[in-house]
């Protein structure tokens, strides 16, 4: 399958988007999009799915590059169309703790025992998790099909702004960088906040796209976030 882009938002997959500010900014934006496609290198076992500007937890990260298995979603139930952000919540405390008892989401997660009955009953019936012995557990770690989240968040200038944005960001991608279109590098006091909290930085000037400083790179999924683009690939490509 060719590169998969979402710039817009699509309600049968769930995918909300901020409407695009015209500018230089979007221009960088749209041209580092491309450069990324260009050397971008597809395999059977790895495609892409370039996200712009998605709602996730009440954020809009500019730009997110998922990397995926496509494999990985050849086995999909229609059920898992129907998880909402709750569900996914309670997945991921799953898959995070291997195998977990009722009484343990409810106490880590601080949600209602109804509440907790709703979401297992539908993360049953998609046929990602089982019980045995009082606990649940996911059925196959197959049901992940991303490989890399790699979150750019792009600014003309104002590091501190972009800076903000690219720390969240860490909370649920592999890797996360800054975009900026700056006539000189950043200085040395930037550089190392950047890379205290292990944000890249990308850098736009004359000669192209360069990137100056290296993401520290952290194994997926992290949370709930992770998650959610895992499965709005798996809709798409289950349409």
């Amino acid at each position: 399958m060719p590169i998969i882009e979402f710039n817009n938002s699509y309600e049968n997959i769930g995918i909300q988007t901020r409407k695009q500010t015209v500018g230089i900014e979007l221009d960088m934006v749209k041209n580092f999009i491309e450069h990324k496609k260009t050397r971008f290198s597809e395999k059977p076992d790895k495609n892409l799915a370039i996200f712009i500007e998605p709602k996730i937890n009440n954020a809009y990260p500019d730009i997110i590059f998922a990397e995926y298995n496509p494999t990985s979603y050849e086995l999909w139930s229609k059920l898992r169309n129907e998880l909402d952000i709750f569900d996914l919540k309670v997945l991921s405390f799953i898959y995070s703790t291997n195998e977990t008892t009722s009484d343990e989401i409810i106490n880590k997660l601080s949600i209602k025992y109804k509440g907790l009955l709703h979401s297992i009953e539908k993360l049953y019936d998609a046929n990602l998790i089982c019980r045995q012995d009082s606990k649940w557990s996911i059925i196959n770690k197959k049901f992940w099909g991303l490989r890399k989240i790699e979150c750019v968040e792009a600014k003309i200038s104002k590091w501190n702004e972009v800076f903000q944005q690219a720390v969240l960001n860490t909370t649920f991608s592999s890797e996360s960088s800054v975009l900026s279109k700056v006539k000189r590098d950043p200085r040395d006091n930037i550089r190392t906040a950047f890379s205290n909290f292990g944000i890249g930085i990308y850098i736009y000037d004359d000669l192209g796209f360069s990137n100056i400083s290296k993401p520290r790179k952290v194994k997926i999924p992290i949370n709930h976030n992770s998650l959610l683009i895992n499965e709005w690939i798996g809709r798409t490509l289950n349409q």
